[in-house]
């Protein structure tokens, strides 16, 4: 017998629409209903009780008076009103049924009559027997058989990759599939990759020193002695609410070289960012945070023989791979694992296995459809 979902069951199904897609969720209401409803309307429902959630609050699933179903109707006494009417009146009434049931042109319409002969059914609704009695046809899509291989890569990458590069590795694999058919595919089949959500925290700039800027938006250089760097804040469970996450990337081969996390933005990070990288010899680009000026942190470069280079204030541009990296990082995973009740344990775990992931497995467009690691030529580190 099927039943309505209690706020909890609600949330629950909700829960698994975020974290495993549409198809999953439907599967679930239909065991917790015991509803045997078309996939449509279900996902209809579905998605109206995510909006109302997402937009109203817990209070929109509770259930009002007036706002369920109406009672059940008491047809009890149609038998005795068939019994007053006289002929004339039941043909008019028959009459105008037959017209309402061939406006509806649905021939599934009449199979719940139980004494009805069925070869009186397509004169009623007034369609010619082969058309009426011909078996309906289940559309069959050309991809569907690759569907178990798709949501296998969708989920490796924890709902990061879109149609575009899942495309791109299918057809490594022999399938001849385009990127904007597959994107069709995958909306149908309830894949949708995590969206990006802009944030960005204003920094301490040192406006007053200025260094060149020996780089010049040299994204793909010649020579593979560019290291840009930045540091990020990323909200945490602690006393001072942020941890501080220093990256430095290759600017050839996009490969992050170095990372360090610390509670304290200080000139240490940047400091220990440098020492990791075991290079000399190098461009270290940088913005103009306060930092990267700072007699320490110059003494460090000046060690290792690098060159300081900085991006004009306030141009984001000027430091875009590193930048670019960054946007990546929160937007295709941490701001969907809520690191605000996180330790710093717990996030440099995360953070550790997307640089992992994004240095061996994320293929990029700008690298020919390559890992980093494919374009650096290191060694893949699992």
């Amino acid at each position: 017998m099927s039943k309505n979902l209690t706020i909890n069951q609600w949330i629950f199904i909700i829960g698994i629409y975020k974290e495993d897609g549409l198809m999953k969720a439907v599967n679930e209401y239909k065991q917790l209903t015991g509803k045997t409803t078309k996939n449509c309307y279900i996902q209809r429902v579905i998605k109206s009780k995510v909006f109302l959630l997402d937009n109203k609050g817990m209070n929109a699933l509770i259930r009002t008076k007036g706002s369920g179903r109406p009672k059940s109707r008491d047809d009890s006494d149609i038998p005795s009103i068939i019994d007053e009417l006289n002929e004339d009146e039941k043909r008019e009434i028959i009459e105008s049924w037959i017209k309402e049931q061939r406006d509806k042109r649905n021939k599934n319409s009449l199979d719940s009559f139980c004494h009805l002969r069925k070869h009186l059914i397509p004169k009623i609704l007034k369609f010619h027997r082969t058309s009426y009695y011909k078996a309906k046809v289940t559309r069959k899509y050309k991809y569907d058989h690759l569907r178990e291989q798709v949501e296998s890569i969708f989920n490796l990458s924890k709902k990061i990759y879109g149609s575009r590069k899942i495309a791109v590795i299918l057809n490594e694999q022999g399938v001849d599939i385009s990127d904007r058919t597959l994107r069709h595919y995958m909306f149908r089949w309830g894949l949708i990759t995590l969206t990006r959500r802009k944030k960005r925290k204003a920094e301490s700039k040192n406006t007053n020193v200025r260094y060149k800027d020996l780089v010049k938006r040299n994204y793909n250089p010649d020579v593979d002695n560019i290291i840009a760097t930045d540091v990020s804040y990323i909200p945490a469970n602690l006393k001072e609410r942020n941890i501080y996450l220093s990256a430095a990337i290759n600017h050839k081969t996009k490969y992050i070289e170095s990372w360090k996390l610390s509670a304290i933005n200080d000139n240490q990070l940047v400091i220990d960012t440098i020492n990791n990288l075991n290079r000399t010899e190098f461009i270290f680009h940088s913005d103009h945070g306060a930092q990267y000026s700072s007699k320490s942190v110059l003494a460090t470069l000046k060690k290792v023989r690098a060159k300081t280079s900085m991006g004009r204030v306030g141009n984001s541009l000027d430091n875009r791979e590193i930048e670019y990296f960054f946007g990546c990082l929160k937007g295709e995973y941490l701001n969907h694992i809520n690191t605000k009740q996180m330790n710093i344990k717990d996030i440099t775990k995360h953070i550790s296995w997307y640089i992992n992931w994004y240095n061996n497995e994320r293929i990029q467009k700008n690298l020919n459809w390559k890992t980093p690691a494919s374009a650096a030529g290191v060694n893949v580190q699992v």
